[in-house]
């Protein structure tokens, strides 16, 4: 989640120069597939967008840690102790969710 977060930005927009060097994969001027003039757009995803994919991915990602978490629990406790011996892991993913949401959007 952590990388789908930090690295989805940089995918989408330095990603377009895969299409640039396509064309010239050996640095020789060629223009193979009629890319190599293509400029990056920077503006194909908007900074909403991407820290709306970014918060998403993050929260999804926590979500899915608690889930997999409380089905190992399950597998091995009975059902009492392993709902009980999950209110550390739930806090502890509330509290890197927040603090995660607060890097990426406020700082």
């Amino acid at each position: 989640a952590y990388a789908v977060a930090h690295y989805f930005s940089f995918l989408v927009l330095t990603g377009q120069r895969m299409f640039i060097r396509v064309s010239d994969p050996a640095g020789r001027g060629w223009d193979l597939f009629g890319t190599a003039d293509y400029a990056i757009d920077w503006t194909i995803v908007s900074p909403a967008t991407i820290a709306w994919v970014q918060t998403l991915a993050i929260a999804i990602g926590h979500v899915a840690g608690v889930a997999a978490a409380h089905d190992v629990a399950i597998s091995r406790y009975d059902h009492r102790l392993a709902v009980r011996s999950q209110y550390p892991m739930l806090a502890v993913m509330i509290l890197y969710t927040v603090l995660g949401l607060f890097l990426l959007l406020g700082a």
